[in-house]
């Protein structure tokens, strides 16, 4: 019968068992921190698969960008557009915005009428801005 005022020493199952408890939790450690760091890899992983995905529509967005500005088509329409350019033998024409021409009022015009009725027809604008003069007023220039 063992001495209850000397402590029994561990027996051999029970030394066992304490290293297998140890071992065990020591896995179950190990394998969380794995689980979490794959299931980190894998969510990174997926959104870098959504960043290649865009990035190579856009690749292929700017090939045809590319493949249309290279053309000579586009370069002769940028080049009249944007830079106002001709080719040789042609002459470039830049309408000018005028301004609307005061024309004298006739008489008959009423103080009370409004702006839209007092506005000018298309046709002496184009008239004062071609010959310079108000309809009706042609001056010879020389």
């Amino acid at each position: 019968m063992p001495d209850e005022n000397h402590p029994s020493k561990p027996s051999l199952i029970q030394f066992l068992t304490i290293i297998a408890i140890t071992l065990t939790l020591s896995l179950i450690v190990d394998f969380g921190r794995k689980a979490t760091a794959n299931y980190r890899i894998q969510q990174e992983e997926a959104r870098l698969s959504k960043e290649i995905a865009i990035l190579e529509a856009r690749q292929e967005e700017l090939k045809r960008w590319k493949a249309i500005v290279q053309s000579d088509t586009f370069v002769e329409q940028w080049a009249r557009q944007e830079m106002h350019l001709v080719r040789a033998g042609e002459t470039a024409v830049m309408p000018l915005i005028p301004q609307r021409p005061q024309i004298a009022q006739s008489p008959e015009v009423s103080p009370l009428q409004t702006a839209e009725e007092q506005e000018l027809p298309c046709w002496q604008v184009w008239w004062a801005l071609f010959i310079d003069s108000p309809p009706g007023v042609f001056e010879i220039p020389w």
